[in-house]
């Protein structure tokens, strides 16, 4: 028996000593860059059968659990935009083989003349984000990178300031390919050098706590080389009275180590802008009729070069300037009641500019210690100096006698007037260190450096100044481990802050900023993440600013410097799952979010005394909570692409009561929602129809409730043999009115409701874009994925 016993034991034993665990990671050999989605096999020799599968995760990493000792084997590699691979598995009698890192050969594509077949949407979830791979469809029915975003789901791009959000959130960071960019930045992108998008809705401690989201914009590699450029033009008519016109451009120019690129954008824009008011306090009521003429511009021009000495080094060096001008004259008729009896009529009228502009200058530099792994750091700088950045009102009231309507009086022009001085400098330092082949040490620190002075003057009061300084000092560490069928990422963020406001110690904050995500993948079709992060809300310059404004006579504004930051506490659940029925490719992402708040920012209208006059100024509220669920989908329906984004949600706000023991905000409940959906499909005369759909429900914001028209457009797009592409896009068919908004603030003393838009007769879009390509030639290839490229000392035996 005890023979029997010993010879088990040895068996065990044996058996224990021969499992391997076979890993390595999957670069891009141009780029360095991990490849992420490549399929790799196990292959034992010398017959070449499968023993184990595994797919590349965001780091391109790999593992096999199923490895021998004393077995030979290979890895085959597959990935649609590299060449196949087959490399061989060295022996070891350890218990972990790592093969280190894998370079791959991309494919290459002929600029001029790009063929895919098919627009199938590839999907990927990771622990921290989602991964969108930009079909060819998509690409060709935009004219830059930003247009491509706009089709991108959970991604908000508004068509008239083009501001970017993400699932409502509006602090979004803009990264191309790791580097931060800005929005100007994607339009000198070609649609056909996006390659795929990721979104990171839980962003990690690298980032800044106060960023929402962050959107990485991955390029296609084998776009570099050659001369290239590509132009576009918009004009945008919405009524005899409104319109806007877009012009955009770029030029670039890649060697084999060196990139040069410049680039310019310019948009002008004429709005006529109607807003009614109304106004219940007490026994008094006010009317009020706007009408605003807004005259606007905005250029941008950036500059820059890559230059990638060799494997291990990087560096990205930018600089843009920035100017944005605009002019608003208006008139407001405002019809005062009390107890129904009109006692005063008097009009308001203003002519207010702005101009912003400057100069912002960036560096980025990476190195990896060695070709194998991610071991390496990188280096980030920024300054940002504002060069004229002025904003003013001119005003005056004529009143009228509310008999006959007649003028009586009409008063003095007055003005107020903001010039602001803004420099800030940031800097950030990063540090990877990948270890036993499963693990990842991340770890960074920071520092930011914000001033802003706001010259203030009127000719009211005597109108105080801001001197807003702020240090902060942040770092971060975590550790991630990748499974098999899986992530797990946790670590944290630390910040502190010193705020001096007027030369008086405004407050030191410190933040722990904890945050952890990972996720679990039960097969291809099925996988489910989870993730928590802390994030801060800080105050806004504008927001700060005493200055009181009188512009509304009848409402004063003014910031607060008394403000502090908010903070949210975040969690996420999302489960994955595809689905294929013959020409039918469904990506469903159903997700269940719940994010509490304390400290909230919202502006307040309290009625001054017992006058008729309101004040309407920020404070940090009471806490609140976000809570509900969401669908993405991503389909391709035989030829027909549809993108969707829903999100319903339920908020709660609790009761603000004042310094003087006044309820300013009852304890609320708003339920609310947004969808947005993007759909193409070809038609005859090789024609592509493109539609979309924005719908949001009610928006809560302190004592305010905002209620949104539904904006939505369809279109024809012809794409020309020359690289050129012509869209026609009409927004808002049959609708008399264009922007349609109505907010509804409630209070103790006050019910407000105002209603503003753009009148439209035939709001449409004419958008077209060309894009060349001359030196260099670039081989068109096939994508045979069944062409491998192999080791020089190593061969398949089939």
């Amino acid at each position: 028996m005890n023979k029997i016993l010993m010879v088990l034991f040895c068996f065990v034993a044996l058996n224990m000593q021969a499992r391997q665990v076979i890993t390595g990671n999957l670069t891009d050999k141009e780029t360095t860059k991990p490849v992420e989605g490549a399929n790799v096999e196990l292959l034992q020799l010398p017959d070449s059968s499968t023993v184990e599968q595994s797919k590349t995760n965001s780091e391109g990493f790999f593992a096999f659990y199923k490895g021998d000792t004393i077995k030979t084997y290979c890895v085959r590699i597959k990935h649609m935009v590299y060449k196949t691979r087959v490399s061989a598995v060295p022996k070891k009698k350890s218990m972990i083989n790592n093969l280190g890192a894998i370079a791959l050969d991309p494919n290459t594509y002929n600029f001029k003349e790009i063929v895919v077949n098919g627009s199938k949407v590839k999907v990927t979830e990771l622990g921290d984000r989602t991964v969108y791979g930009i079909p060819d469809g998509i690409k060709k029915t935009s004219t830059d990178g930003l247009d491509v975003l706009r089709k991108v789901p959970s991604v908000q791009v508004d068509y008239l300031n083009e501001d970017i959000t993400v699932n409502g959130k509006t602090n979004i960071k803009i990264e191309v390919d790791g580097i931060t960019r800005d929005k100007e930045y994607l339009k000198r992108l070609h649609p056909t050098q996006v390659d795929k998008m990721e979104v990171i809705t839980s962003p990690s401690g690298k980032y800044d706590a106060d960023v929402d989201a962050v959107i990485n914009i991955v390029t296609n590699p084998a776009m570099k080389f050659g001369l290239k450029g590509m132009v576009s033009a918009m004009g945008f008519p919405i009524s005899g009275e409104s319109y806007m016109g877009r012009v955009n451009g770029s030029l670039d120019y890649g060697m084999e180590k060196i990139s040069y690129y410049v680039a310019g954008n310019g948009m002008l824009n004429h709005f006529d802008i109607n807003s009614n008011m109304s106004r219940i306090s007490g026994t008094n009521d006010l009317e009020r009729i706007s009408n605003q003429m807004n005259k606007g511009n905005n250029e941008n021009v950036n500059v820059g070069l890559i230059y990638d000495p060799n494997e291990l080094n990087n560096l990205n060096v930018n600089v843009s300037l920035n100017n944005i001008s605009s002019n608003v004259n208006g008139d407001t008729w405002n019809y005062n009641r009390s107890n129904n009896l009109m006692n005063s009529i008097f009009k308001t009228e203003t002519n207010s500019s702005s101009i912003r502009n400057g100069l912002t200058s960036s560096l980025f530099y990476k190195h990896k210690f060695d070709k194998k792994t991610q071991h390496g750091f990188e280096v980030e700088l920024k300054y940002n100096k504002s060069l004229n950045n002025t904003s003013g009102n001119d005003y005056r009231n004529i009143d009228f006698n509310p008999i006959d309507t007649i003028a009586r009086f009409a008063g003095l022009w007055q003005n107020e007037k903001s010039k602001t001085n803004t420099q800030t400098l940031t800097g950030q330092t990063n540090y990877t260190l990948p270890f036993d082949s499963v693990y990842s040490f991340n770890a960074g620190i920071s520092g930011n450096y914000n001033k802003y002075n706001i010259d203030n003057t009127s000719t009211l009061i005597q109108a105080p100044n801001l001197d807003y300084t702020d240090l902060r000092l942040g770092g971060y560490a975590e550790l991630s481990r990748n499974f098999k069928k899986g992530s797990v990422k946790v670590g944290s963020r630390f910040e502190t802050s010193w705020v001096t406001i007027n030369t008086v110690e405004g407050g030191h904050y410190f933040s722990p900023l904890p945050y952890a995500n990972g996720s679990l993948k039960f097969n291809d079709n099925h996988s489910i993440k989870l993730s928590y992060s802390r994030r801060v809300i800080r105050p806004g310059v504008g927001q700060l600013n005493p200055l009181e404004s009188y512009v509304d006579s009848l409402t004063i504004s003014r910031g607060n410097i008394n403000l502090k930051p908010a903070y949210r506490d975040n969690f996420q659940f999302t489960y994955n799952v595809k689905v294929t029925l013959g020409k039918v490719t469904l990506n469903l992402a159903p997700q269940l979010f719940y994010e509490y708040k304390t400290g909230l920012i919202q502006t307040i209208v309290i009625q001054k005394d017992s006058s008729k006059i309101f004040e309407s100024v920020p404070y940090n509220v009471s806490n609140g909570y976000e809570a509900g669920s969401g669908l993405s989908v991503n389909s391709q329906i035989g030829k027909v692409m549809f993108n969707s984004n829903f999100r319903y949600s339920f908020n709660h706000i609790d009761r603000y009561v004042d310094l003087n023991n006044i309820t300013q905000i009852d304890a609320r409940n708003q339920r609310s929602w947004n969808w947005n959906s993007f759909m193409m499909f070809p038609i005859p005369w090789d024609l592509k129809v493109i539609a979309m759909l924005n719908l949001n429900g009610p928006v809560l914001d302190g004592q305010t409730e905002t209620k949104m028209s539904p904006f939505y457009f369809v279109g024809l797009v012809k794409q020309f043999k020359n690289n050129s592409t012509l869209n026609i896009i009409a927004f808002n068919p049959f609708a008399s009115r264009f922007f349609d908004s109505t907010s509804a603030l409630r209070s103790n003393s006050i019910f407000q409701q105002t209603n503003t838009y753009m009148k439209t007769t035939a709001a449409f879009a004419v958008m077209y874009s060309y894009n060349f390509k001359v030196g260099k030639s670039i081989e068109k290839q096939k994508r045979n994925l069944e062409q491998p490229v192999e080791d020089s000392n190593f061969k398949l035996p089939f």
